[in-house]
């Protein structure tokens, strides 16, 4: 496999790894993504046991490359992303009839994605990323409501069919919260009609090419974002520490899902593709941030202070982590370099 051939394929799988499980290689990509209703089986507090949630995802992404020298060596993937999470959920309950009254809140990711990579040698490449933007309601925007999620990786090519790689990410939103995790990458070409894909924890795509215009697969992703609310959400009827609702600044999601993803090309370099399964993760809420945290992205209070764990703010939704799964659909057109 040449330079130019590893750079497009390792390009192909930082774009599919940074941007939660996307085709490889995309030029341009339109998704959007639905999740069912669901009832809220044991919600704490349980004020809301009884009523739904339900949420859906829209991404829009265009880019370019750039060959930064003649053999290809060192090459550069840049990509504006657009992404907008929107859910429902119950935001006070009417003591006499038991009826719910729900609200919407809305969270717009606009961020742009740099990835450089740099061949080391015929066995080793070195790739560096970086995820950089707003994450926000778009009210009252100040400097929390901005990030950055660094990334850097190192390839081995065992073979001409087999790649490992180790590598970090820092303060990484897949996982609903900013956390920083090592990465373990494999690209596997067992034969040449089978692709294993995978950077693990976060994605694992098996694909099946039975023809040029067909691609099957099946995938497993952890999709996940956290927004800076500028805007406390207009939730009734919870105060259980002396503390306002308004202290909620912070809106958090994560799907981890699995299911048959379908590809088809068009023509040309278009594609459409349908993605659908059942969720094995979702998470949903909202957590206040502590306003003495350092960076751009406030803290967390401490547990154990009526400020944590133990607060509301933290409680309020934390009852839809647990088996409130549901289907998901996934629709999108993908053009490919």
């Amino acid at each position: 496999m040449n330079r130019i051939v590893r750079s497009v394929v390792m390009f192909g799988f930082l774009a599919l790894s940074f941007s939660t499980g996307y085709a490889q290689r995309e030029q341009a990509s339109i998704r959007y993504e639905l999740f069912g209703p669901r009832t809220i089986p044991a919600a704490t507090p349980n004020l809301f046991n009884g009523a739904n949630i339900g949420g859906s995802l829209l991404t829009v992404a265009g880019g370019f490359q750039a060959q930064l020298d003649r053999d290809g060596t060192m090459i550069l993937s840049n990509q504006l992303v657009y992404r907008n999470a929107f859910a429902t959920f119950p935001i006070a309950k009417n003591p006499t009839t038991n009826d719910f009254t729900y609200g919407t809140i809305s969270g717009h990711a606009i961020y742009y994605e740099g990835i450089y990579l740099q061949t080391l040698s015929d066995k080793f490449q070195l790739a560096l990323a970086l995820r950089a933007g707003l994450f926000s309601d778009l009210n009252n925007i100040n400097l929390s409501h901005f990030r950055a999620e660094p990334l850097f990786f190192l390839d081995y090519f065992l073979d001409e069919k087999l790649t490992l790689g180790l590598g970090f990410v820092y303060n990484t939103s897949n996982f609903g919260r900013l956390i920083s995790v090592p990465l373990l990458h494999i690209y596997w070409i067992p034969s040449s009609e089978i692709l294993v894909d995978g950077l693990l924890p976060t994605r694992l795509d098996v694909w099946y090419y039975p023809s040029k215009q067909w691609d099957l697969g099946l995938s497993i992703v952890l999709n996940g974002s956290q927004f800076q609310l500028g805007q406390a959400p207009n939730i009734s009827g919870i105060d259980r520490t002396g503390r306002s609702v308004a202290d909620i600044n912070q809106m958090f999601f994560a799907n981890a899902t699995i299911g048959p993803n379908i590809r088809y090309n068009v023509f040309e370099k278009t594609y459409v593709s349908v993605e659908g399964g059942y969720s094995i993760v979702r998470r949903f809420g909202f957590d206040a941030g502590d306003p003495k945290g350092s960076g751009l992205v406030p803290a967390r209070n401490p547990a154990g202070q009526g400020y944590g764990d133990t607060d509301y703010v933290a409680s309020y939704l934390r009852g839809f982590d647990f088996g409130v799964n549901t289907w998901f659909l996934r629709l999108g057109v993908q053009i490919m370099y």
